[in-house]
């Protein structure tokens, strides 16, 4: 091994594994994976690591949790993956409202307002379900004027700052908090590329370190169901009334529970918007 080569570990299990897998991830991978989909009812996730004990060490971890998790390592040189991994990032259209455009391609002209990302090791460029669903669900409620110049957001784990750069877009101003100070760094430097800054303010930190006043008149969270359900309380506390709340980063089949933890709280029933396996939650207080 040497710095021109990544060990590329391909992650191969039954999707009833996607949310244990998935918080493993978020945990241990910082910089990111690539889902490459479902395939003979298998999922299919790849991870390309800097050195062979990283990649050892994260292949204990998952094994641990999963061992019916098939993992499969290999070498790629490292000049032609940093290079050529831009070629995946396509344009990503949000309805007629936004385009989601990496930095590289800024001058492009494009007829949708764009929202310029830096895909660094930090989550959030758009090509995810559940970042697209949340984009939508943010342009949709702007265009059915529900959301609007004067009102405030918070995004939870706002990772690249995606979803804080399209709702100081739409004309609200907030703030954006990852318990990852690699993802904050990211986030700043794509709130400059789109020169919301002025709108958008970042913290290193939790719900639990949100103030619960003035309360926020919409909150997105695109995080994992399991996380989402503990900081019910804590996030509803924190929603003006009336108010939006999205949550994401749910599969179909969790949005049920997520749902039940949110009502209960006293939101009515959310609408429900999917796309493939997965769900993001719109509640309206």
């Amino acid at each position: 091994m040497t710095a021109d080569t990544l060990v590329r570990l391909e992650l191969v299990f039954d999707p009833v594994h996607d949310d244990l897998i998935t918080g493993l991830l978020y945990m241990h991978v910082v910089w990111g994976w690539e889902d490459m989909g479902i395939h003979d009812n298998q999922r299919c996730v790849v991870v390309h690591c800097d050195h062979p004990g990283q990649s050892t060490d994260l292949a204990a971890v998952l094994r641990a949790a999963c061992p019916e998790l098939s993992i499969t390592s290999s070498t790629v040189d490292n000049a032609d993956w940093t290079t050529a991994w831009k070629q995946f990032f396509t344009p990503i259209d949000i309805g007629k409202r936004f385009v989601v455009l990496p930095a590289w391609r800024s001058q492009e002209p494009c007829a949708a307002e764009p929202i310029l990302i830096e895909p660094k090791m930090a989550f959030g460029t758009g090509h995810h379900h559940t970042t697209a669903l949340c984009l939508h669900a943010l342009a949709d409620l702007a265009e059915q004027g529900v959301l609007g110049r004067g009102q405030t957001f918070l995004d939870l784990g706002t990772g690249s700052g995606i979803l804080a750069i399209a709702a100081a877009k739409l004309g609200l101003c907030g703030l954006g908090v990852d318990i990852d100070p690699v993802a904050i760094d990211n986030a700043h430097e794509n709130i400059a590329l789109n020169v919301v800054h002025n709108q958008v303010r970042l913290a290193v930190g939790s719900i639990y370190d949100v103030p619960t006043a003035p309360p926020y008149d919409c909150i997105v969270a695109n995080i994992l169901a399991n996380p989402l359900i503990d900081m019910a309380p804590e996030i509803c506390v924190r929603l003006a009334k009336p108010g939006i709340l999205i949550v994401s980063g749910i599969l179909r089949d969790q949005a049920a529970k997520v749902s039940v933890a949110y009502t209960a709280c006293g939101l009515p029933e959310p609408h429900i918007k999917n796309a493939h396996d997965w769900a993001a939650l719109i509640f309206r207080s």
